[in-house]
């Protein structure tokens, strides 16, 4: 092709036709750049249709992480509201509401447990680094960042719980309650492991738990933790499900 555009330029300077030499000449570069902007124009195109289908996997990971976070978050909700229903029927007895009961060995212990929620940011981390976030809707966007914001906000608000937990509450009643451990205590894994304990079993003094003004402040204290994570476990499940029926359209 180049020479044969080459013998038309010579068969025209041979002929003297410089004028419509030049303009042939700017004809060529003409064509020559609008070849160049076609290929550079297929490039793109294929470029863009590669990142999008890229971008489209990344999404159908971060779907799968999603799903594990909402599996995770649903466990620690119940176990969330749990705490809460203990706490407040702890509470109760603090206040004389209800009498007490042999349920407050178990209440102590099960509010030692912390929770934690395992976010695996696989999906995400991959968006990001491929610069894939460009080849999604501003919408989907937003709400996966929002949501990942998020994340942070509720793994800062268990570190607050259960720092809590391992310096304040935990070791205060292992000090003083730690008669809790025995097959008197509902709790299932106490019964369980204490079931073939042939030792007496200590006098426990219930009453001496509600009249522990200090111990009664630290349930008040673990009640407002759970609460308050709890909310965060709740709404992550919602945005974790929105997320996923927008990825899914």
């Amino acid at each position: 092709m180049i020479k044969f555009f080459r013998k038309i330029r010579q068969n025209l300077l041979a002929e003297g036709k410089t004028g419509k030499y030049f303009k042939y000449a700017v004809g060529e570069i003409v064509l020559v750049v609008i070849g160049i902007l076609i290929a550079l124009s297929i490039n793109n195109w294929n470029e863009n249709k590669s990142n999008i289908k890229q971008a489209k996997e990344h999404l159908e990971t971060i779907k799968l992480n999603l799903q594990d976070d909402i599996i995770q978050a649903e466990e620690l909700l119940s176990e969330t509201q749990t705490t809460i229903d203990y706490a407040n029927d702890f509470l109760d007895q603090f206040k004389t509401l209800k009498p007490v009961d042999k349920n407050v060995q178990m209440y102590l212990i099960y509010m030692m447990f912390e929770r934690n929620i395992e976010i695996n940011e696989s999906g995400i981390n991959a968006l990001v680094n491929s610069n894939g976030m460009a080849f999604i809707g501003k919408e989907l966007q937003t709400k996966i960042l929002n949501y990942y914001r998020y994340i942070e906000q509720l793994k800062s608000r268990e570190l607050n719980a259960n720092t809590e937990i391992k310096t304040m509450y935990e070791p205060y009643v292992k000090e003083n309650y730690y008669w809790i451990y025995n097959k008197t205590n509902p709790w299932h894994r106490q019964s369980e492991f204490y079931k073939d304990d042939p030792r007496k079993i200590e006098n426990i003094d219930l009453k001496s738990v509600i009249d522990d003004k200090k111990l009664e402040i630290m349930i008040m204290n673990r009640r407002y933790q759970a609460n308050l994570i709890f909310d965060f476990y709740k709404n992550t499940i919602k945005d974790a499900k929105e997320i996923i029926a927008e990825i899914e359209k």
